[in-house]
Order: structure tokens, then C-alpha cells, then sequence
């Protein structure tokens, strides 16, 4: 029953193309790295911003369901991580190689249990991904370089050049370390006396659908295409 009701946690849209992914093109080389046809990428966002069912088989391209995910999460009114954990984050280069997974582990605890819920989904499938690199040529590294600065960005302005290296590490050892950075010794929210001390921040999520149907998307709204 708990992994049902995580389970309904998940964004539909993030949901749909995470399984087509997983089902069909983890081996698909440049996964995430490649671009897709413009006027897809919008016909999808229109289809889901209406309700309607999206078959990524129509469009004969992988690349497509790769974009929508990445543009999802970069539409979000505010970055999974949260803008709270933002500086936090930047400061994992200066942690001792051999404590950073705990770091990270630590800076989670301070993420609402829903989008805890979600970026573990999200790490899970790109370690899968990850697994695959032989063919698809997609290391941890190379992942973190494309969703770094898709899962967390600063409150005012853009992440200067400076920041894009621990924004990338950090990434990068959530989805290395998926195992060891999400396992479930302690639930998100419950802090020790050694948790990074992060101001606790409001869902992000709190304006995902529910699954089952899909109907017009407030998620979805103005869709940059890459």
C-alpha cells in the first residue's frame, strides 16, 4: 500500500515518459543529450496541456519523451531541489570525498516528503540509465551534466559559471550512489543532530494532477523547447 501511494505521488507526464524510457530506450545512444523536432516537442506539450493521451510510438523518435521530461522538470515553478538547498549544494565540493554521499543524504532530509518522493523516482531511472552507458553512452556524468541545472537553480537570476561543478557533482552522486544516497534508514524530514541545517521548504509539487485521467495541465504551461 505505501508503494501505491508513493507511487501516486509522481507526476503523470513524469511518470508516462519514465516508463516509455525504461521500456524502450535505455540503450538509445545520447539519451537526454540530443535534441528532438520542435514542432513535436510543442504537438506533445499541446496534447498534454489538453488531456489527451500521448503514444511516443507515433513519432518514431526516443528523443522526443527525453525532451519532455527534461522540460518538465525545468518548468517547475520552482526547482525539485528547492531553492532552499540551493547553497547547501554548492558547498559539497568542499566536503571530504569519502562523506560527500552522506552530505547529500543529509540534504535531503530537508526536501517535503513529495518531492523526495519524486527525485528518488527520477535518480532511480537515471542510474538505470546510467547502467547502460556501454551503449548508450550516458554515464552518471554525463546525466548529471544535462540535469543539473534541471533540478535546481538559484531564487534570483542564473547559476553563474562558477556553480555549474558542484551542481554537477551533486547530481551526479545521486544518481552514482542511488543506493546509498536513498536508502531508507531515515524517512525525508526526520533530522539528527548532524543534519545539514536547511530551511525546510514547501512542496513544489503541491500542483502535480493526481494520476488516472489526464486533464489540462497546470504543470505544463509555456513549454520552452531545447
Amino acid at each position: 500500500l505505501k508503494d501505491k501511494n508513493q507511487g501516486e505521488l509522481i507526476p503523470p507526464v513524469l511518470r508516462w515518459t519514465v516508463t516509455y524510457l525504461r521500456e524502450k530506450g535505455l540503450r538509445t545512444e545520447g539519451l537526454f543529450r540530443r535534441s528532438a523536432s520542435a514542432q513535436t516537442v510543442r504537438q506533445v506539450q499541446r496534447l498534454y496541456d489538453q488531456g489527451k493521451p500521448v503514444n511516443f510510438d507515433d513519432y518514431g523518435d526516443m528523443h522526443v519523451p527525453a525532451v519532455i521530461l527534461k522540460t518538465f522538470l525545468r518548468e517547475l515553478p520552482q526547482p525539485l531541489l528547492t531553492f532552499q538547498a540551493y547553497e547547501q549544494i554548492l558547498g559539497i565540493t568542499s566536503v571530504e570525498s569519502s562523506l560527500r554521499v552522506t552530505h547529500c543524504r543529509l540534504i535531503l532530509q530537508s526536501l517535503p516528503e513529495h518531492n523526495y518522493t519524486v527525485l528518488r523516482y527520477l535518480m532511480g531511472f537515471l542510474h538505470e540509465v546510467s547502467q547502460e552507458s556501454i551503449s548508450n553512452k550516458m554515464t552518471s556524468s554525463n546525466l548529471a551534466c544535462v540535469f543539473g541545472l534541471n533540478l535546481i537553480w538559484p531564487s534570483q537570476g542564473v547559476a553563474s559559471l562558477s556553480a555549474l561543478v558542484p551542481l554537477n557533482l551533486f547530481t551526479e552522486l545521486l544518481i552514482e550512489y542511488y543506493d546509498k544516497v536513498f536508502s531508507t534508514q531515515e524517512a525525508p524530514g526526520e533530522h539528527t543532530q548532524n543534519t545539514v541545517e536547511v530551511e525546510q521548504a514547501a512542496p513544489v509539487t503541491k500542483r502535480f494532477t493526481p494520476t488516472g485521467t489526464p486533464r489540462a495541465s497546470p504543470y505544463l504551461p509555456r513549454l520552452r523547447v531545447p
